[in-house]
């Protein structure tokens, strides 16, 4: 048993191969590099993130965040260094327009105590996250799966009671709403 230390670079690479040994062994495969397939600057970076299918047409996921960078010439594999990072598990679901939905609450797993039982928690999570993704309730109108929207309700994850114009009303007056809040994000405030 190993005792993980984030201050400790061969622990922290100890942890990224089992990490990624136990997705490997359950069957997830890993998405591409964003920043990669993008030219960004230092997709070393970049966390590597795994999914596995639920359904049988591949639009219901449990998707597996890392925190697992590195790997290659610059920067060897190992899990990222103490922070507010942790490993989180997530359930989505793909809409018929091709939008991402979550569908299960992400879950944080946090990277301390023995490097075995932080990947035994998160293989249970895994799991977890696994079989409530696979048994959501659905929609009776359009038979999607239903999520639990912030209200507590659940929701139909195509949101079938609204139209098509509706929707993209929706969608346009969030992407406005996202630029006017990064546009005042980033000003410069002088004293």
């Amino acid at each position: 048993m190993h005792t993980y230390d984030p201050q400790l670079p061969v622990l922290r690479q100890m942890l990224a191969l089992s990490i990624l040994d136990k997705l490997d062994k359950c069957g997830f495969t890993e998405l591409p590099n964003p920043r990669e397939a993008f030219g960004l600057s230092r997709p070393e970076l970049a966390e590597r993130v795994y999914l596995r299918r639920v359904s049988e047409d591949g639009r219901i996921k449990v998707k597996v965040f890392t925190t697992v960078v590195g790997g290659n010439e610059k920067m060897p594999l190992e899990v990222r260094g103490t922070g507010k990072d942790a490993i989180r598990i997530c359930a989505t679901y793909t809409t018929k327009a091709g939008e991402e939905r979550g569908l299960v609450t992400e879950t944080r797993i946090n990277r301390i105590g023995d490097i075995s039982d932080i990947v035994d928690r998160m293989y249970q999570r895994m799991r977890s996250v696994y079989r409530d993704a696979n048994t959501s309730e659905c929609c009776r109108q359009c038979g999607a799966p239903k999520f639990v929207a912030k209200s507590g309700k659940k929701v139909c994850a195509e949101i079938c009671w609204k139209t098509d114009e509706a929707k993209r009303a929706d969608e346009i007056a969030f992407k406005s709403k996202s630029r006017r809040h990064s546009r005042r994000k980033h000003r410069r405030r002088y004293s």
